[in-house]
């Protein structure tokens, strides 16, 4: 064989090799195409929650809980909009099936003020036992006059109105029975970032803006447990529409109720 002809022999071996190479390598099974795992920023996002732009059709399934759908910003930061509000998505830990959520509008804010009580609805979330409730009385104009307001929420035009932060409960240790004020608001943030203050009302007014800044836990509710036997098994997690229920979706495409296991063409 000539040296050109040993050349171009081994030139159509790296060819098909690099060829046989690309087809493996962008191979996907069914079902992973249908229900990736999509990162937004740092937070890693799959059942039972799902980005808003990767909803499937096929049999009228979801990747996720339908009331879980989560938008990924054009600054990748996960949102999440619940009936109260909107929200910043800043962890999601599926082993101990909770989700960290931040008030949208306070993170800019000197002095955060949150407007509104976190309403759940009918949502399959609860309140974390992470969770400390704190208990703001906004613009007063009747309160006890030996306690200290928070300095920044003074109102600059009426020096007579005044703000108070409390751990939620704590205000009726006071006994004072005459509060009136313009709004009161019961804020959750995580436990352990006040738990130096606990005690200390000089404390809490001095540290509840980082502790309302770093957010508060939601636990979702169980039930979803089913998840973990499904990806076991090869597949991925979905949501009936029709059923209610969630749903395993395999490999060959098909559904069934939990693991994939004993259906082929599952990816196990």
């Amino acid at each position: 064989m000539s040296k050109l002809s040993q050349t171009l022999f081994t030139l159509s071996i790296i060819l098909i090799i690099t060829s046989c190479y690309a087809d493996s390598s962008n191979t996907t099974s069914p079902s992973s195409s249908l229900c990736p795992i999509s990162l937004c920023g740092n937070i890693f996002i799959r059942y039972p929650f799902w980005i808003k732009s990767q909803t499937i059709n096929t049999r009228d399934q979801f990747c996720g809980y339908p009331d879980f759908g989560l938008e990924c910003s054009k600054s990748n930061k996960t949102i999440i909009n619940l009936p109260s509000d909107t929200y910043y998505v800043t962890d999601i830990n599926y082993d101990n099936s909770s989700i960290t959520l931040v008030d949208i509008d306070i993170l800019d804010q000197k002095c955060p003020r949150v407007r509104k009580n976190v309403t759940l609805s009918n949502l399959p979330l609860s309140f974390s036992k992470l969770d400390l409730n704190l208990s703001f009385y906004f613009n007063c104009s009747s309160y006890p006059p030996y306690l200290d307001p928070i300095g920044c929420f003074r109102v600059s035009n009426d020096e007579k109105l005044r703000s108070y932060v409390f751990v939620d409960g704590d205000e009726g240790e006071i006994g004072y029975d005459n509060w009136k004020c313009e709004d009161h608001v019961v804020v959750s943030v995580k436990v352990d970032e006040v738990s130096d203050f606990v005690g200390s009302v000089d404390d809490l007014i001095n540290g509840f803006g980082s502790a309302v800044k770093r957010g508060f836990v939601l636990d979702w509710r169980k039930g979803f447990e089913d998840c973990a036997k499904c990806e076991n098994s090869g597949g991925y997690c979905g949501y009936g529409q029709e059923s209610k229920n969630f749903t395993c979706i395999c490999g060959n495409g098909s559904v069934v109720a939990k693991s994939c296991k004993k259906v082929g063409g599952a990816d196990t």
